[in-house]
């Protein structure tokens, strides 16, 4: 399984919080559970330690069967779509990638 995993903060100079934590959870996160091909979804803020700091507001993970599958499903209309709310809705966003292999 192909995991992307994403961490980012709200664009503040379009949204404040409450309207970005709306936007997110009613327009956002609807449209990303459309994405062609999507096996797994799992969003939350990140949390912060002693010694790890939560350097970003939330984080998502996105799983698909194969990088195929996340390219095919980010390029479908439903993507493009959602790359469009990713740039007025998300400042700094980072992903990375990830081949995982599920043990548990």
């Amino acid at each position: 399984m192909l995991y992307m995993v994403g961490s980012f903060d709200f664009n503040r100079e379009r949204f404040t919080l409450d309207q970005a934590e709306r936007h997110y959870r009613e327009y956002h996160v609807p449209l990303a559970r459309r994405l062609p091909g999507l096996r797994r979804y799992v969003i939350g803020p990140l949390v912060a330690t002693r010694t790890v700091p939560a350097e970003r507001h939330r984080a998502a993970i996105l799983g698909f069967d194969s990088l195929e599958a996340l390219r095919a499903a980010y390029g479908s209309p439903v993507g493009q779509e959602l790359r469009v709310d990713e740039g007025n809705l998300l400042a700094q966003p980072r992903a990375i990638l990830l081949a995982g292999e599920e043990i548990l």
